[in-house]
């Protein structure tokens, strides 16, 4: 029965020639694919004359739905082929070769000489229309110019792909061959600095759908990814420069990625993560993160991308965070408090954090003692719970809450620009010490060496932030990332001044001041002692991770 469909599907010019199953893999379709004749079975197509390889699926293709994802979703149609036989050399153009199916032609790009496999993906309707044809057309006029079969090139089809949409340029070479993938409306400037993707609105997502952009760095100084009214610049330290969906405005048609390490991109499309799934971000992307598309008014949920078992929380404001996250702090680290849960009526005047880090034990140890005291926690800090537990951070096990991997760290949108880029760059280190030994050993022997005179003096000041400063792990952490929060350059005004002379006034706190230079109003031994501190440590993360003392970001991203 399915034959006899086949022997007539309209993309056959005849029902007197039998189809045959093709010999090449077919991917994301659940039906058998047929050729008309031999060649188109095989997938070999040459150059001789002018000709057309014609295809039909053995049904209509259903809408291709994963159970992970929607049926409505943007598709591509991926031809994989390379010359079997190539072109002599100083040979004139041998023709072009066109793909055809649902009202659309699209001229494919031909394969170098060498072996090269072109995949060449073109946007498809969803479902599939059922049939396409290849062409050779040997002329601009579509004539049919012939050349001896035994010396005209030919190219063979490798296999055909039914994929998710996607548009770029990439080049992969392993020991299976040299492979290049292409998509249209893909261009490249004529000085070679930039490349751009122009898609037209005709080809336009589903609503609901987002661009994820996405491109491979070799080494070099500049990546620059442009689109609407978003810069992205990437650091000369970062590998793979990642836009997530939700960044990007839905309706954006035009992407420019320039630089001297413009080789490799790609846009794909996706929905939106179900709320509080955590986007995965560079914290510089999070800074820029258009609030008009968080999917919870009160707050947004990020992972780390680098390193993802560190949730980073965006909040509204300090009251929306200090819901979620005041009671913890207190429990944490608060002198006085520590390891008891206290209720919302003694701490209600007093002042939290306007920005929060905490490791997997602490927060596993909050909720636990909540648990064995049925004590009455916010819905936000249940929320925090739950969130928790699906991200590993804390787990379950035999009705007791233990630690899992990683930490949160937040900011909140109340701090003003200046202040959100110190406040991530502090709670960024801080997540980093909760994740890595060395970090902590190396963090560690700073302190252990630190001048007594700046070791007191920091200490004091930590105390008049009711730090817990008996506790050896948070007063280091502490020191580390008091330091690493703003840039070397500023070290000297921050520990030099600025901070001394906030505790300056209080008499008992004096004495932990070393000598002051009246002159200019600082504290020259602070301003040295620090600042060499700044340096070790930039240089270390540097070192580590391609980060700088005051940035944990590899990627900026600037409004033009």
């Amino acid at each position: 029965m399915l034959l006899a469909v086949i022997l007539c599907s309209p993309v056959f010019v005849s029902c007197g020639e039998k189809p045959l199953p093709v010999l090449f893999p077919v991917h994301g379709m659940d039906q058998d694919l047929f050729g008309l004749n031999r060649e188109a079975a095989e997938g070999i197509l040459d150059f001789s004359q002018q000709r057309t390889l014609e295809y039909g699926f053995s049904d209509t293709p259903s809408e291709a739905a994963p159970a992970d994802l929607p049926a409505a979703r943007p598709m591509s149609f991926e031809l994989s082929y390379s010359f079997v036989t190539p072109p002599e050399a100083g040979a004139s153009n041998p023709g072009k070769v066109v793909l055809e199916f649902g009202g659309n032609s699209w001229v494919l790009p031909l394969p170098p000489a060498g072996g090269t496999i072109i995949n060449y993906a073109v946007p498809a309707a969803n479902p599939f229309p059922g049939q396409f044809g290849i062409t050779v057309q040997k002329d601009d006029s579509g004539g049919a110019e012939k050349t001896s079969k035994n010396n005209a090139p030919a190219l063979r089809i490798h296999s055909v792909e039914y994929k998710e949409r996607w548009y770029g340029y990439y080049h992969r070479r392993n020991a299976a061959g040299d492979r290049l993938y292409a998509s249209p409306f893909v261009s490249g400037k004529p000085d070679g600095t930039a490349w751009i993707i122009d898609i037209p609105g005709e080809f336009g997502v589903p609503e609901g759908f987002m661009a994820v952009f996405t491109a491979d760095l070799p080494p070099g100084k500049e990546a620059v990814f442009e689109t609407g009214n978003l810069r992205f610049e990437a650091s000369p330290r970062l590998e793979r420069l990642v836009i997530p969906v939700g960044t990007v405005t839905p309706n954006v048609e035009r992407f420019v990625f320039s630089g001297d390490r413009t080789v490799s991109f790609r846009i794909s499309y996706a929905k939106p993560l179900p709320f509080p799934k955590p986007f995965p971000a560079d914290p510089g992307q999070i800074l820029a993160w258009p609030r008009e598309r968080w999917r919870n008014g009160r707050y947004e949920v990020f992972r780390w991308d680098r390193f993802p078992s560190l949730l980073i929380f965006d909040f509204a404001d300090y009251a929306v965070q200090d819901r979620m996250l005041k009671r913890l702090a207190f429990f944490v680290e608060k002198a006085g408090f520590r390891g008891r849960l206290a209720p919302d009526s003694e701490i209600a005047d007093l002042h939290g954090w306007n920005a929060h880090d905490y490791r997997a034990v602490d927060l596993a140890r909050f909720f636990q003692a909540a648990r064995e005291i049925n004590f009455p926690l916010l819905a936000e800090e249940r929320e925090l719970e739950n969130i928790l537990l699906e991200a590993g951070i804390i787990r379950e096990s035999g009705g007791t809450l233990r630690e899992g991997e990683g930490g949160i760290i937040s900011i909140s949108r109340e701090s003003d620009n200046n202040l959100r880029y110190r406040f991530i760059a502090h709670e960024g280190f801080h997540g980093l010490f909760f994740i890595d030994e060395e970090f902590r050993a190396f963090s560690r022997q700073r302190w252990q060496r630190f001048p007594a005179e700046a070791k007191r003096f920091i200490r004091s000041f930590f105390e008049y932030q009711r730090y817990d400063i008996s506790d050896e792990y948070l007063l280091i952490n502490e020191f580390m990332a008091h330091i690493l929060q703003q840039s070397v350059s500023q070290a000297p005004w921050y520990f030099g001044e600025y901070l001394p002379s906030r505790i300056e006034e209080s008499p008992w706190r004096m004495a932990h001041l070393p000598e002051k230079d009246q002159a200019s109003g600082t504290w020259p031994s602070l301003i040295t002692a620090f600042t060499r501190e700044a340096e070790s440590f930039s240089v270390y993360v540097n070192d580590r991770w391609g980060l700088g003392a005051g940035r944990v970001n590899l990627v900026t991203v600037r409004r033009p």
